[in-house]
């Protein structure tokens, strides 16, 4: 919240380079492009770096929002291996041992899916949405930050101009009365000495009016330089007529700003949203202490080449197994023996897949018993943050607080000062057409004359001064107030 205080140093610095200075019709030219307030504003958060960053985190926020969202679902994951033997290995369909090349392949599925981890995952979503909304908040505070630079640099480019116009007519004056002291000199009327003091004078005019030229020239690159635009380009601003203000009370006491400004101001709720997520922080610390409980399910299947069918086929064999002797004749014996014969067949590739298929389904629990004290102090940890966070929002609602008390005695110092300065213009005009009538008449000579314009030259240019200070310091307790920056 000392963001006003900082422009408004800026503002009132760059005011006092000169105490007489600038118009936008006369001191900047028509030839530029035209440029409005809330041309100016728009340009400046569409292509202010910093909102940029701040846009960028946003979608980091968003991305890893969705990841913690998706972290609950089943992962599901496949995978494929192809393998080559050669030498004595061991078939992977009959677990022999062979001595001939062997070539594999394999298929797997996997699936798991945590059923209960304390929470954690339920309060990682939270935190990460949290954090989100702060930094939404961040890119928002700073998008009011930057229309307040804005407004500022374009109020202090309108100052220049006004002040540039009290110049040129102050020089105007001066021009007028020179003409006149020299008819008078020439008439004998007045000394020679007056019309020196009144070219004296001119010259300081013709310099306050080459100063404010000047002074618009470098407001209008600090606000240049605020809308992230080159140095090169011309504008001419739209000038917005800002009204002498009237001197009247706020409608609105300090305590009751505070209460509306807590409630909307963008840092205010990022400060509150970052302690909701410390806390989340806290519960997933929390659930570290919990047992975890997931599924998992899986199917593999794999081919081989070894792999084969073996075909036996039994026949019966007739063979002569010896001979017997009946009555001296000789006669054979024969026996029938079972024979087998064996043929290979190797297993096609989609019939290994599909008679080598295994599934499983497995739940497994993790039940945390001891680990150095690390749950311990992350929950430790994470406890002094959540205080920190909360800490951290009372030091903004506190500086919120002192910052809208400050603006409100500024602006009542800014009113007073105002009006005093209209009493004292006001006088030093009627002291200033006393003075002229009597130099004109020749009763008062050019050093008294000039010291009478001196005065009033700069307690005009003191005015202009005042009255945007006021006008300014309004708009810092509207814009506590949530209401619109304008004029």
């Amino acid at each position: 919240m000392k963001l006003a205080k900082i422009l408004f140093s800026t503002f009132f610095l760059a005011n006092s380079l000169v105490f007489a200075q600038s118009s936008a019709v006369s001191g900047s030219g028509n030839s530029g492009d035209k440029v409005t307030l809330q041309d100016a504003i728009d340009f400046a958060l569409r292509n202010n770096l910093s909102i940029k960053q701040n846009n960028l985190q946003v979608e980091q926020g968003i991305n890893t929002l969705d990841q913690s969202k998706w972290a609950k679902y089943p992962t599901l994951n496949g995978g494929t291996n192809f393998n080559l033997f050669s030498g004595r290995n061991i078939n992977p369909y009959t677990n022999g041992i062979i001595t001939n090349t062997v070539g594999s392949n394999g298929f797997g599925l996997n699936s798991g899916v945590i059923l209960f981890d304390g929470y954690q995952t339920r309060n990682g979503i939270a935190l990460n949405q949290l954090n989100l909304e702060a930094s939404q908040l961040d890119l928002q505070n700073m998008k009011n930050q930057i229309t307040l630079n804005i407004v500022v640099g374009y109020l202090n480019v309108l100052s220049q101009q006004d002040l540039l116009s009290i110049s040129q007519r102050q020089l105007e004056v001066t021009q007028i009365q020179l003409e006149r002291s020299q008819k008078l000199v020439n008439a004998g009327s007045l000394p020679e000495t007056n019309l020196f003091d009144i070219k004296a004078q001119l010259a300081n005019d013709e310099l306050n009016v080459v100063n404010a030229e000047n002074a618009i020239i470098s407001a209008k690159l600090t606000l240049k330089q605020l809308m992230n635009t080159g140095a090169d380009r011309d504008i001419e601003l739209v000038r917005v007529e800002v009204p002498n203000p009237s001197i009247q009370a706020y409608p609105a006491t300090p305590a009751q700003i505070y209460e509306i400004a807590q409630g909307f101001l963008a840092d205010v709720q990022a400060a509150d949203m970052r302690v909701k997520a410390s806390q989340k922080s806290v519960d997933i610390a929390k659930g570290l202490k919990m047992p975890t409980v997931s599924a998992s399910a899986s199917f593999n299947s794999s081919f081989s080449t070894a792999a084969e069918n073996v075909n036996v086929t039994q026949k019966i064999v007739e063979q002569e197994a010896g001979y017997v002797n009946v009555a001296n004749i000789r006669y054979p014996v024969f026996a029938y023996v079972p024979t087998s014969v064996a043929s290979r067949e190797k297993i096609a590739y989609f019939r290994q897949l599909g008679g080598n298929g295994n599934a499983s389904l497995g739940l497994n629990v993790r039940i945390p018993i001891f680990n150095g004290y690390s749950t311990k102090f992350r929950l430790t940890t994470a406890q002094i943050q959540q205080k920190q966070s909360e800490v951290q929002a009372d030091n903004v609602r506190l500086r919120l607080r002192q910052d809208i008390e400050l603006a409100y005695v500024n602006m009542t110092n800014a009113a007073k000062r105002f009006s005093a300065l209209g009493n004292q213009v006001r006088a030093l005009e009627e002291s200033f057409r006393a003075a002229e009538a009597r130099f004109n008449v020749g009763a008062l000579n050019a050093l008294d004359y000039n010291i009478s314009k001196t005065n009033l030259d700069r307690a005009r240019a003191n005015q202009i001064q005042a009255k945007y200070d006021y006008v300014f310091r309004i708009k810092i307790l509207d814009y506590y107030q949530n209401r619109p920056l304008t004029f």
